[in-house]
């Protein structure tokens, strides 16, 4: 076993880690979430390798990274609904748990034949399957059982001498962020259920964490096709609550995005409400309302705000407080409504709960 900085000739090391794998060999590597054990998940002594030093029996299953939905493919079946997962969710800190299609070694696959497939968001683990031109195990680097390792010295410190003979390379990238292992998402059957939670989802399936813009775009656009499950019968409606700058405008933004629009989606602050046409989508209007600026019954008259929601439309209203409890009522009585709360965590961090 050796020890290499991922930070010192960054190129040389990767492809080091690279042969290694492809030889069969066990590698420590670092992730976007914890420090994981890195093997061909096709090659069956490798695997068996991996499961030793797990200390895991056979059938509990072991997730594996790829680089894309393309090279997912190879490797599960993947619903439409399973690829809005992937799309709207991946990369980022998930794994999706779909029916396996039995290309990989004894072990890898769940007893029942399924297989969690993650796209870390994770230049490190990018570089390295496209050198190997294959998935790698992404399973966390810690014993069965123990809690996910984020340096190299934790990682070591209980290890046993023949454990630690199992391993032929560390990638060090120095002490990694204290995020949770990925959230597992179980999109075998018609209901998504959340298998074991990350930091994205809190003890509520209904509440999501976002660490960034990106994040809440992603989390926007997940949001979008669950919604769109309800059907075109009625309008749908987001309603975002929250203080300034808690990233209504940035869900908004992205929601426009996903239904084809491709002009620039302003604030409509001083304008109320935006409304775009939509060519490439079933529904055909997208409207965003913004009524910081409406604190008047009159003032809603003024812009025939509830003509506006018809079947076949979309919005994203900001400040919905401001329309007052009855007017709130009715659109919700004659809409298919989703209540989007953003609460600061910290400066970077937002909780966003729906339902």
């Amino acid at each position: 076993m050796f020890i290499l900085d991922i930070s010192q000739n960054y190129n040389q090391v990767l492809r080091q880690a690279a042969d290694l794998i492809s030889a069969g060999s066990l590698v420590i590597f670092p992730s976007d979430t914890v420090y994981i054990l890195a093997v061909d998940p096709t090659n069956q002594k490798a695997v068996d390798t991996l499961l030793s030093f797990k200390d895991r029996w056979v059938g509990k299953a072991i997730s594996v990274a790829v680089s894309d939905v393309d090279m997912a493919k190879d490797y599960v079946q993947l619903s439409a609904d399973t690829k809005n997962l992937y799309q709207n969710l991946l990369p980022g800190p998930f794994t999706i748990v779909s029916p396996g299609l039995h290309r990989l070694a004894t072990g890898i696959e769940a007893e029942n034949g399924t297989l969690g497939i993650r796209i870390p968001d994770s230049k490190y683990i990018h570089d390295l399957i496209k050198l190997l031109g294959k998935p790698i195990t992404a399973t966390s680097a810690n014993l069965s059982g123990r809690t996910p390792n984020y340096s190299v010295a934790t990682f070591l410190h209980p290890l046993s001498l023949k454990k630690k003979n199992l391993i032929s390379l560390i990638v060090d990238a120095g002490k990694l962020p204290r995020n949770k292992p990925s959230t597992v998402i179980d999109a075998v059957g018609g209901e998504i259920k959340i298998l074991r939670r990350g930091d994205l989802i809190t003890s509520s399936s209904e509440t999501l964490i976002s660490k960034s813009e990106s994040e809440t775009g992603k989390i926007a656009q997940f949001l979008l096709d669950k919604a769109k499950r309800l059907g075109q019968n009625k309008p749908l409606i987001f309603s975002l609550s929250g203080d300034l700058g808690c990233g209504k405008t940035v869900f908004s933004r992205s929601v426009g995005k996903k239904l084809g629009i491709t002009q620039k989606i302003l604030s409509p602050t001083f304008v109320i409400y935006n409304q775009y046409p939509l060519s490439s989508s079933v529904y055909k209007t997208f409207y965003h309302f913004d009524l910081y600026r409406l604190d008047r019954e009159s003032d809603f008259e003024e812009i025939s705000f509830l003509k506006h929601f018809l079947p076949g439309t979309i919005s994203c209203i900001e400040w919905p407080e401001n329309m007052g409890k009855n007017l709130f009522q009715k659109i919700k009585k004659n809409s298919h409504l989703i209540a989007v709360n953003f609460t600061y965590l910290d400066p970077s961090t937002r909780q966003i709960s729906f339902s």
